[in-house]
């Protein structure tokens, strides 16, 4: 009788520390069929999937205060490096901070007034991408995201 007096309030803890723990949030993986492509992300940071583009290369995904996602791969188009995919987004955005290694580049900075991360990594003849996008304002939310979120982007070496 003792011992099942136990279980039972064992149980009624541990019910109570379940009842009373933070939700986790519900957590999107996509996969890309053409590339192989796959990342994932809270649902509740991008909740609202953007049309599928024609050429089946990826998705996207924005949230009501203006932050985006897009998860996808492209052909290499030949001799593309981290360093060049790099030296590329230098061209054209206000970069803050960059790192590479062998097969992969990570690149921050500002486009168009609002902060951009992007991860690549390189696979055979195909580069897999994840970009965030998202105003200042919103810094304080999705900049603790941006490093589990892009540490999931995987990628075989064809599609």
């Amino acid at each position: 009788m003792r011992n099942w007096m136990m279980s039972l309030a064992a149980g009624a803890i541990a019910a109570l520390v379940l009842a009373t723990a933070p939700a986790v949030a519900d957590e999107v993986t996509y996969r890309n069929e053409r590339f192989g492509t796959s990342a994932s992300f809270p649902s509740e940071a991008f909740p609202d999937q953007l049309p599928a583009p024609t050429n089946g290369d990826g998705l996207g995904w924005t949230s009501p205060a203006g932050a985006e996602i897009f998860i996808y791969a492209r052909p290499n188009r030949g001799g593309e490096t981290p360093k060049t995919v790099i030296g590329d987004r230098a061209e054209v955005d206000k970069v803050t901070y960059d790192k590479s290694g062998r097969s992969w580049a990570v690149v921050s900075g500002y486009r168009d007034g609002r902060i951009f991360y992007e991860r690549y990594i390189f696979r055979g003849n195909l580069i897999h991408s994840v970009s965030i996008r998202y105003p200042e304002s919103l810094r304080s939310t999705y900049d603790p995201l941006v490093g589990p979120v892009t540490m999931t982007l995987r990628g075989p070496s064809s599609g």
